[in-house]
């Protein structure tokens, strides 16, 4: 009986799956009170002003250092007598840190009174001495390697491997903490380097990209914002947060104090729309409309601004798709041609330099265990990449025209370019940088 009954159950299921698929095949009939869904339009983007941005409401800060002058007090050179000691080395950027000094702050070589005052220590570190005060101090005072007790070549070498915390402090002998420590004050002292030089820059194109990455903990996602210049191969922005429109803001608003005032480089970016909102409010101009008396916001008439939209499909490229947000396409690529670049729509080389910092970093390595375990460390460590690729670093497609070739041994032709990097391409310096001459860079903090 048990065997009779399975039996049916059986066949009774067999046909039910057989009557479903027949279902499933046969064409259903449409009723006509339901028509077929149109394809909704996508919403048109509003431009946005300066009061959406948060950093633009927001009180800036007084600039620190620079050349710092109190009133009535004239240039030592007119107050020392003709029996003063004479500047022998250049102290340009080394303030007196003396506040009961006339001189305090001030780091223009021509107005104070630094003089040298001999080297000391093992490693021969110069000495500065201020012939108002009589202040005593090291030249090393404000940069990365005051009162290092390490070796500098120890503590270049360790900051500069791109390894892993662990793996350095097991490599150096030293602990963990100890090579935290050099990262975070490499990343300040690259920081405030980076704001001396990253003013008045004269850029014509900049490409806009978000790379992905996040903590040990994995409390929430971060993303590495870059802008970067296709000519020069400069990074004037970089920053680390959500992926949120007032990250886009603060992007923006940080590259427009790093642009020289009425520079308006052409922009392309992916299909995030939080770029258009973020370059519509801060490059344009108030104007009072003589109709109304109303103050409006007007965009830049010539701003210029393309996405490139990625289709995937089942993780394959499937399409790509360009838009002009802001401007004409022929006026981008005729923008682009006249930077030597081949003038289409595209985001190859920041998307380049995401796998360059991928490669650089080892906390940003995929399915990695090296991932950081706080914000402020990964970027401290990303700026301090960022300065050595900047100054020390020599990119293989840049290069600078000699005056006098140079000969080479044999048969071979004088070689009429050398080598160069990002900053020497955008003229911020005329030389290439050690990691140790980075590093000691004063600041004028």
């Amino acid at each position: 009986m048990l065997y009779e009954d399975l039996a049916w159950f059986t066949v009774l299921w067999v046909s039910l799956l057989a009557a479903r698929r027949l279902w499933h095949a046969a064409p259903q009939p449409v009723p006509a009170s339901i028509s077929s869904p149109k394809r909704k339009t996508p919403r048109p983007l509003k431009p946005r002003t300066p009061n959406d941005c948060p950093v633009c409401r927001r009180p800036h800060p007084a600039p620190l250092g620079g050349h710092v002058r109190k009133p009535n007090v004239l240039p030592w050179s007119e107050r020392k007598s003709s029996r003063g000691k004479r500047k022998t080395i250049c102290t340009a950027g080394h303030p007196c840190p003396n506040p009961d000094c006339d001189y305090f702050g001030n780091t223009d070589s021509t107005f104070h009174a630094l003089v040298g005052d001999g080297k000391r220590g093992a490693d021969g570190i110069q000495w500065l001495c201020c012939q108002a005060c009589g202040k005593r101090f090291s030249s090393r005072r404000g940069t990365a390697l005051y009162r290092l007790r390490t070796p500098p070549a120890q503590v270049l070498l360790a900051i500069n491997l791109g390894l892993t915390i662990a793996d350095t402090a097991l490599l150096f002998h030293h602990s963990e903490v100890t090579i935290r420590l050099w990262l975070s004050r490499a990343g300040k002292h690259a920081e405030q380097v980076h704001a001396h030089f990253f003013q008045n820059l004269t850029l014509g194109h900049l490409q806009l990209d978000e790379l992905f990455t996040t903590l040990r903990h994995k409390a929430h996602d971060l993303w590495v914002w870059t802008a970067f210049d296709p000519v020069t191969k400069l990074i004037p922005v970089l920053q680390v947060g959500p992926r949120t429109q007032a990250m886009a803001h603060s992007v923006v608003h940080a590259l427009t104090l790093a642009l020289a005032p009425g520079c308006l480089p052409a922009f392309t970016s992916d299909g995030l729309n939080l770029y258009f909102y973020a370059l519509t409010a801060h490059f344009g101009q108030w104007f009072t409309d003589p109709a109304t008396g109303q103050v409006r916001w007007q965009v830049a008439c010539d701003l210029l601004y393309g996405q490139v939209k990625k289709a995937y499909r089942r993780r394959r490229l499937h399409h790509v798709e360009r838009l002009m947000r802001l401007g004409d396409l022929a006026h981008l690529s005729e923008r682009l041609k006249t930077l030597g670049l081949s003038g289409s729509l595209n985001t190859a080389f920041v998307e380049r330099l995401n796998l360059t910092l991928r490669h650089a970093l080892a906390a940003l390595s995929r399915r990695s265990w090296a991932t950081a375990q706080l914000t402020g460390k990964l970027l401290a460590h990303l700026e301090w990449w960022r300065a050595y690729y900047h100054f020390c670093h020599l990119h293989l497609s840049l290069r600078f025209k000699l005056d006098v070739p140079q000969v080479r041994r044999g048969k071979q032709t004088p070689r009429r370019y050398g080598p160069c990097t990002p900053a020497m391409a955008a003229g911020l310096t005329d030389h290439i940088w050690s990691v140790e001459e980075l590093l000691a860079f004063p600041v004028g903090q």
